[in-house]
């Protein structure tokens, strides 16, 4: 399921005081552990230097631009009181302070054999074991106003992890439920008979009849995924398979204790009978936006709007929850691994509908509009 990529360097991360963040090759340590997101362009690896040990998560390390987010595991070497900056500046990973430090003050050794990386289910975060036992996590929000991520053998909230033992329960959880969901992938989940393609396509026959056409769209990568066309009531349709198998990132920062809710979606594009034409090429479209999530590490939802200028006159989309349209017939989608499906609907907007939106939020925008049908696409 991960693909097969190049490795890290077997080299340090160079650690700037002013930009924890900056990645310098400067010196040979070693990389001791290393695993690819299964639907992420991330890197998990794990250093082991002279001073600590680190867990990393390299962002489109291929990129120009890529991003390193670090967090400190425990020391190998006894703390001292103050953070050492000089041996930042020498590209050398720093000790956690004396203050922070929650194994012997002299520092520990881990097993390295024992040690693993469990992704969490949406692909941008993971925990790192030894054994069974959590002993650090970067989660999603790493990066975030000067947070690294959590460890095991951190105390209060340190400048390269912040401790572990509060939120311990929850990522346990977590961690549980990522494995579960991972190992089900590794089976024959999505062709086999009664399996989950056949529930999505199920869905959609129920609500236009047999599909006309179907395209895959996961160019042989995992997530299986696929594009199917369909027409009901001289309204054609092009709808998502299999988008919703993966949770998107970020939505629980934004939903909180809803965002299972929300995490879970598939895109659709409708338009009557004159513009069926255009069905051709927004299937380009909606295949390219069912990457985004995991591309970008976002989330799509109801109201967001995304430049668009492949139909003229229209410079932007606006996404629809079919769930917010209150529309009398709907595709009803089982739940899958127990929490729903959101449909949303690629609308295509002027500049002028975009700007009202944008001022003024989505459900202005549809308080005055017919909202059975304003997600097909007529010209009008």
């Amino acid at each position: 399921m991960a693909e097969e990529r190049g490795k890290p360097d077997n080299k340090a991360i160079r650690f700037e005081c002013k930009n924890l963040g900056e990645v310098e090759k400067v010196m040979e340590t070693e990389i001791i552990l290393e695993e690819w997101s299964p639907v992420c362009n991330i890197q998990a690896f794990v250093e082991k230097s002279d001073n600590a040990y680190y867990f990393y998560l390299w962002i489109n390390p291929e990129s120009e631009e890529p991003e390193l987010r670090s967090c400190w595991i425990c020391n190998r070497v006894k703390a001292t009181k103050n953070v050492d900056y000089q041996a930042m500046e020498n590209g050398e990973a720093p000790c956690m302070p004396l203050d922070f430090v929650n194994h012997n003050i002299s520092g520990i050794e881990l097993d390295d054999d024992k040690l693993h990386i469990q992704w969490f289910e949406e692909g941008d975060a993971a925990a790192l074991l030894d054994d069974d036992k959590i002993i650090a996590v970067i989660p999603e929000f790493s990066g975030y106003n000067g947070f690294h991520g959590y460890s095991i053998y951190a105390k209060g909230t340190g400048p390269f992890a912040w401790e572990l033992e509060q939120a311990y329960e929850r990522f346990e959880y977590l961690v549980r439920k990522s494995k579960e969901r991972w190992d089900y992938f590794e089976t024959d989940f999505w062709g086999e008979a009664g399996g989950v393609q056949e529930s999505y396509i199920s869905a959609l026959n129920n609500f236009w009849g047999n599909y006309e056409k179907y395209y895959a769209i996961d160019g042989d990568r995992f997530p299986p995924k696929a594009l199917l066309v369909g027409r009901r009531n001289n309204v054609h349709y092009a709808i998502t398979a299999g988008v919703s198998i993966i949770p998107m990132p970020k939505v629980e920062m934004e939903y909180q204790e809803k965002y299972e809710d929300y995490r879970r979606i598939e895109l659709g594009f409708a338009c009557t009978e004159e513009h069926k034409a255009l069905l051709k090429m927004m299937l380009g479209v909606i295949s390219g936006l069912s990457n985004m999530p995991w591309t970008e590490l976002t989330y799509l939802g109801h109201g967001h709007t995304i430049p668009f200028s492949n139909i003229k006159g229209y410079n932007y989309i606006v996404l629809l929850n079919d769930r917010m349209l209150d529309k009398e017939e709907s595709v009803k989608y089982e739940p899958f691994m127990g929490e729903q499906i959101n449909l949303l609907w690629i609308k295509p907007i002027t500049t002028e509908e975009y700007n009202y939106i944008y001022e003024n939020g989505v459900d202005s925008y549809l308080k005055d509009r017919n909202k059975q049908d304003i997600y097909v696409f007529n010209d009008k």
